[in-house]
């Protein structure tokens, strides 16, 4: 199988901008995915949390920072025609791609009732190890939050339902990368899915034993130096690539999500060296 091509984020893409201590020490640009009317959609960067929430507890908060820079009537946002910051689903804080949300409360509303209605569809890409054979997966075990750690577990009798499909997409040696597709966004959904059905996703420590890479793994001859190695790619190994919505006789645009520079690395790097051991 040929090498996956994933779009590169044009020269000419809108950002919107923060300035230190917003979300962290220095200033971040996130790229503008989507512009509608009734919504907007950015690309979330791997280790900065979308809300606030006791799992996220010290982690940077895109919510918060969005909600201060419309209070301070901030050119970029005020071009959106922002009215209000209405979140329309929740992405992992450990996990990097799109990130919508709604502008006014109608349109809040409205995504909110296709979401609960199964009608928005998520697909993640992500890298991972496994010994099954099997080239598509499913999962549809319910998922409730553990009552003393910051994770989740299954429980039939407390948990809510969700699906996942996996699907494989290409082999990089001993590492695949797979697409996992849902209607449903859980609190670490894909993560746990993917463990329970051996699919260990590189840099996943929480729910599986999943390795980060580095280059003296994959690339035989490798000479490290004096310099301590650092990981070819530093976050879990996946990404929300895109979030279309089906609301049935209507055509709303969705949003896709170009991979982090490091992920992309990453694949690149397993596609040079075909994921061997040094």
């Amino acid at each position: 199988m040929g090498a996956l091509c994933y779009p590169d984020m044009p020269e000419a893409t809108p950002f919107i901008s923060f300035p230190e201590r917003y979300l962290g020490a220095s200033s971040v640009k996130l790229p503008l995915l989507l512009d509608h009317p009734g919504y907007f959609a950015i690309n979330k960067p791997a280790g900065i949390a979308c809300f606030r929430h006791d799992f996220t507890e010290g982690r940077p908060d895109i919510s918060m920072a969005l909600r201060r820079e419309i209070l301070n009537e901030k050119p970029q946002l005020k071009a959106l025609g922002i009215e209000g910051l209405f979140r329309v689903f929740k992405l992992d804080a450990e996990l990097s791609g799109v990130l919508m949300y709604a502008k006014t409360e109608e349109w809040e509303e409205k995504l909110r009732n296709a979401f609960g209605s199964r009608q928005m569809v998520f697909r993640y890409h992500f890298l991972a190890t496994t010994e099954r054979e099997e080239r598509e997966l499913f999962c549809d075990l319910p998922l409730a939050r553990h009552s003393d750690l910051r994770e989740m577990l299954i429980s039939h009798k407390t948990g809510k339902r969700c699906e996942t499909q996996f699907r494989f997409l290409r082999s990089y040696g001993r590492y695949q990368l797979w697409e996992a597709e849902t209607s449903e966004v859980r609190m670490h959904q894909v993560r746990l899915h993917a463990a329970e059905r051996g699919l260990n996703i590189v840099g996943e420590t929480l729910y599986s034993q999943g390795e980060r890479l580095f280059l003296s793994m994959i690339k035989r001859g490798y000479r490290q130096g004096r310099r301590k190695e650092q990981p070819i790619y530093d976050q879990i190994g996946a990404h929300l690539v895109s979030v279309d919505i089906k609301i049935p006789g209507e055509e709303l645009p969705g949003a896709s999500a170009p991979l982090p520079k490091g992920f992309e690395t990453l694949l690149k790097k397993l596609d040079l060296h075909k994921g061997a051991r040094g």
